[in-house]
């Protein structure tokens, strides 16, 4: 009978671990994408020309993204969000961006985050800066070596 308890405590015990396992590799997760989204900020508030920015921000994702920009078709792959990058944003000559908290779930490999950005533009023909708010939705995958990388981009703008 003890040898059956003892069974059954082991057991228990090694569940237990590794449901604390999973919870803590589930917390680096998540962090690792809040951190991520961090780091968006400031490629995006950096002060770069554009079109680097745009490079930058690009290393964010995995080569076959898919962005699906508001009222446009879809863009597949890294070149064509470059293009479509540089010629939507290319009249930019000032950034900044200030994300706020992100909601996050990560389910496995694959992790949803949905945010809100605000940022603040300089447009070459305007003496007046800008400013624009908008809803980001991102799914992401884990890739081998650990890290988290955009698959699908998506957002509105919430001002107009």
């Amino acid at each position: 009978m003890k040898f059956v308890v003892y069974v059954i405590l082991l057991a228990a015990m090694s569940l237990s671990a590794c449901q604390q396992n999973a919870g803590s590799q589930v917390e680096a997760d998540l962090s690792a994408i809040r951190s991520q989204l961090e780091d968006i900020e400031a490629v995006l508030s950096s002060g770069l020309p554009i079109t680097t920015i745009n490079q930058k921000y690009l290393e964010f994702f995995v080569d076959e993204l898919v962005l699906l920009p508001p009222g446009r078709k879809a863009v597949h792959g890294r070149e064509a969000a470059l293009a479509f990058y540089n010629d939507t944003f290319g009249m930019i000559t000032a950034l900044s961006m200030v994300y706020q908290a992100p909601e996050i779930i990560v389910e496995g490999n694959l992790a949803t985050r949905r945010y809100v950005g605000n940022s603040k533009f300089q447009i070459d023909t305007e003496s007046e800066p800008g400013s624009a708010s908008g809803r980001y939705v991102d799914i992401l995958q884990k890739q081998s070596d650990g890290a988290w990388r955009i698959v699908w981009h998506t957002w509105t703008r919430l001002n107009r």
